[in-house]
């Protein structure tokens, strides 16, 4: 009985620890409606977004590895681009995941990342100060070994902006991803017969 309980142990210890698995999942098109008088891609001029999104996730654990990465492009009507790439940490301060079996349906990777400010007031034109905190929702379906873009994606901003300010419409006084602010909608863009557009992050 001791050699067979010693030869599983032996057993146990020689079997490698699960890896995390490594997925890439890419993802463009233009903006959702959220029921607002004015939506937020009209008001600050937002044409389409792209996203790329190399992650690493430990089903077992159920969070993200440390390599993952979360890249963002906005195009915007009159050309320009803003761009902002979230790391995941050890501390997930700044990126972290909610990750669930769904029966059925795979395992969902609801991601959050909190933008900076001061970076992301420049894709609006603002004051830091007047943009809250924004974050980023990406989610991704998992299922068969195989990666797509999830249905909820897009970006809430934490805060209370000034009464009157442009960023009132779109403020939330708590942390909830359901709230969205602005909507990303793959469909959108291809409804609007436009071509391809290109992320680049240095």
């Amino acid at each position: 009985m001791k050699k067979a309980a010693m030869a599983l142990l032996v057993s146990l210890c020689l079997t490698p620890a699960a890896k995390a698995e490594r997925f890439s999942v890419t993802d463009k098109g233009g903006f959702g409606t959220t029921g607002r008088l004015v939506e937020f891609s009209s008001r600050f001029g937002w044409l389409s977004y792209e996203i790329k999104y190399d992650l690493s996730v430990d089903l077992n654990k159920r969070r993200l590895g440390e390599n993952s990465k979360l890249e963002i492009a906005i195009h915007k009507n009159d050309g320009s681009r803003w761009r902002y790439r979230c790391r995941a940490s050890s501390d997930d301060h700044r990126m972290w995941a909610n990750i669930n079996q769904i029966y059925g349906k795979g395992v969902q990777v609801m991601t959050e990342c909190r933008l900076d400010p001061r970076q992301f007031s420049r894709s609006v034109d603002l004051n830091p100060e007047e943009v809250g905190e924004p974050t980023l929702v990406f989610a991704v379906r998992i299922m068969d070994g195989k990666a797509e873009a999830g249905v909820h994606k897009g970006l809430y901003f934490l805060g209370e902006a000034a009464e009157g300010g442009s960023m009132s419409p779109y403020m939330s006084p708590e942390p909830d991803p359901s709230n969205l602010g602005v909507i990303f909608n793959a469909e959108a863009l291809q409804a609007a017969g436009r071509g391809p557009i290109s992320l680049y992050v240095p």
